[in-house]
């Protein structure tokens, strides 16, 4: 890896497991058993930590399924603290297990600075439109519950909307629910993804109409600001049919490395992009992106050979309309 090229921001998908009923992503209809065997223990997880390559990395996201219901989450919070104090860690939850997410939350911010510890929980609407997405038994009031005990802790809480057909109307509902809450928001918005397991389903197909209208929303809420207007443009531009073609630095200045090791530039996880697994270079990730498959990928992202991209997941990048490199959010 180019000196000249540190990885400031890194995506640990502790474990894909989840046991939601989203409507729009797959990954719950697959078993438990199946779906965590082979994952990192946390020997091999504590030795990629410790990597040069991972040296100035300041940013980790823990996210992809549940991953506060997996033993080894802690247990990466831990390792983090001790090769990383410094860093910021965060991590999506759901909020629907409000007794777990209080009893692990309370032992990361005794290992971790709370004030640089960040959960996001998912409100995707108000709660008849986000019964609809979510599709979880009383998932709205267990997600208020654990809101409700986790403001205690001291870290920061953030809730997080995703935007799809059956709730693009609720974002200005959504704003003055976070306000009311007192809270920190961040709007995304939908994709298609094979991590997502939801290929088989069509796209939001919004009407002209509709993208107008939402763009006009978040206009009027101030959210279309730097980066924030970047990620809408890009999302716009791909349910248009058009998405946009950029200069993208995943893999030089972002990594990502999926719960069995293996080692991508973008947490789709395109079997074209795999830089290597750590199980075959026995957790040395600097060996790892030494190798000849970890250059080529980083040279197939740097020609943009893996464009147009749809994933809405990239977060290191420069847009044509703009000179700006985003980081973590």
């Amino acid at each position: 890896m180019s000196p000249s090229h540190p990885i400031e921001d890194l995506n640990f998908m502790v474990s894909l497991y989840c046991p939601g009923r989203c409507a729009h992503c797959g990954l719950w209809k697959e078993k438990r058993s199946e779906i965590i065997e082979g994952e990192l223990d946390v020997e091999m997880t504590g030795r990629f930590l410790r990597s040069e390559a991972l040296r100035q990395v300041g940013y980790f996201d823990l996210t992809a399924g549940e991953s506060q219901l997996s033993p080894n989450y802690t247990k990466t919070v831990e390792l983090i603290a001790a090769s990383h104090p410094g860093s910021f860690i965060h991590t999506n939850i759901s909020g629907w297990y409000p007794k777990t997410h209080l009893e692990v939350t309370r032992k990361c911010v005794d290992l971790f600075n709370p004030q640089r510890f960040r959960l996001d929980i998912s409100i995707d609407g108000r709660p008849e439109n986000y019964r609809r997405i979510r599709q979880v038994r009383d998932g709205w009031q267990k997600a208020m519950k654990t809101i409700e005990c986790l403001r205690s802790l001291g870290c920061i809480l953030r809730l997080v909307f995703i935007v799809h057909r059956e709730n693009y109307d609720d974002v200005r509902w959504f704003v003055r629910f976070a306000e009311e809450l007192e809270l920190d928001y961040y709007i995304g918005y939908s994709r298609r993804s094979a991590l997502l397991r939801n290929t088989d389903q069509p796209g939001p197909g919004y009407t002209a109409e509709q993208l107008e209208n939402l763009e006009q929303t978040l206009q009027e809420i101030g959210w279309l600001m730097g980066r924030r207007k970047d990620h809408w443009l890009w999302a716009k531009q791909v349910y248009q049919g058009t998405p946009p073609r950029f200069h993208c630095l995943m893999g030089r200045r972002s990594l990502v490395i999926d719960p069995f090791g293996g080692v991508f530039p973008c947490n789709e996880l395109l079997p074209q992009l795999r830089m290597g697994g750590l199980i075959d270079f026995d957790g040395d990730l600097d060996a790892l992106l030494a190798s000849a498959q970890a250059q080529e990928v980083c040279d197939k992202v740097a020609a943009a050979r893996c464009q147009p991209c749809d994933m809405l997941c990239a977060h290191k990048i420069v847009f044509p309309w703009n000179s700006d490199q985003g980081g973590a959010v």
